[in-house]
């Protein structure tokens, strides 16, 4: 979800991670059907909207691996970014995405608007029931939690945040060293903004937002845009990290700390799929099935929540059931999204 990054590609740079990632898949796959991949095999191609930087193009090229005879396209992007590119597309009666990966807040969204296929999966059959919440048209893959983050390296004499509400007054030695993101263009740095306005009340939103501008923190459009700065120590500690970029840059060898706030956190379900009139429906159906198989073991060996029933949590992270999660009205968030923007604005002084 960084700068907005557009990738039309077959990933072939992708292919020695992808064999390194099935190389230790756990999580047990049923056959494909077969009369679905002879059709989405003569389609021939895939055109997949996604808003994952680090990992949508392993997921195509482990696709595009396991059924050659279709050749997948990316367009990678912010969540609301891609979803606006589909909606211009769609309007000029052009449309191109065939299938789509994102948060749950874009998903809902373009659910409302009918644009989702009615597709359930065979494959759902090996998940909860809340992989697919009812009346929707997508399904959940794997669940994203945010919590704060610091570079050991660089914040090694000064306090380090356990709380939202550590950003209300923060201490001096935090001056200049923060940076935190736009909900205009991040959809986690929305879900985050309209989850602190739901359960915490607009007052106390708004001091933390207060807090943090009169702090110094240095605006990023999205959350990866804000791993360069805290990686170079130039803002050594993150309002919030989502756990996908936490742990990949751990695996790295990246000082970092992941800091689960006090008060509760957020869970962002990353949805697949198939789109209503998509131009290759088989390959889109055949995508939605693989996420939920063989992209359950590419999930976990990524140090990522899974869902699949009986994945293990990710390395060096709690259960989700040990985790206070904040309750959140994805719905309504998104029904007062401009009225929260526009307060948010307002709040931090940013236009």
């Amino acid at each position: 979800m960084g700068k907005e990054l557009v990738l039309l590609n077959r990933a072939v740079a992708i292919l020695p991670l992808v064999a390194f990632l099935l190389a230790g898949f756990t999580v047990h796959a049923r056959a494909a059907d077969p009369a679905l991949v002879a059709a989405a095999g003569q389609e021939g191609s895939l055109v997949l909207y996604g808003c994952d930087p680090p990992q949508t193009p392993v997921y195509a090229a482990a696709f595009e691996k396991k059924y050659p005879k279709i050749k997948v396209s990316t367009y990678i992007a912010g969540c609301w970014q891609i979803y606006n590119r589909n909606a211009t597309e769609q309007q000029a009666a052009r449309q191109t995405a065939d299938a789509f990966f994102a948060t749950e807040d874009t998903m809902s969204k373009m659910d409302d608007e009918h644009l989702l296929e009615d597709y359930r999966s065979p494959e759902l059959k090996e998940f909860p029931a809340s992989s697919q919440p009812e009346g929707r048209h997508f399904a959940r893959v794997k669940v994203l939690i945010l919590g704060m983050c610091a570079n050991r390296d660089f914040t090694k004499n000064m306090p380090t945040p356990n709380d939202w509400f550590d950003f209300v007054a923060p201490p001096k030695a935090w001056q200049g060293q923060i940076s935190y993101y736009d909900p205009r263009t991040s959809s986690a740095a929305f879900s985050l903004l309209a989850a602190l306005h739901q359960d915490f009340g607009a007052n106390k939103a708004a001091s933390i937002y207060r807090g943090l501008v009169a702090s110094g923190a240095a605006l990023a459009p999205t959350t990866p845009a804000g791993m360069s700065r805290v990686l170079s120590g130039e803002q050594p500690i993150m309002f919030y990290i989502v756990n996908n970029h936490y742990s990949g840059a751990v695996a790295k060898g990246a000082p970092l700390d992941f800091l689960v706030p006090k008060s509760g956190t957020i869970e962002l379900p990353f949805d697949v799929a198939s789109l209503a009139n998509a131009p290759h429906p088989n390959a889109a159906r055949l995508f939605v099935d693989f996420m939920l198989s063989d992209g359950q073991g590419i999930i976990q060996r990524a140090n990522e929540y899974a869902l699949r029933d009986g994945a293990a949590p990710p390395k060096g992270m709690p259960n989700l059931n040990t985790i206070k999660i904040l309750p959140f009205d994805i719905s309504a968030a998104l029904r007062d999204q401009t009225k929260l923007l526009a307060w948010w604005q307002q709040v931090t002084g940013i236009h």
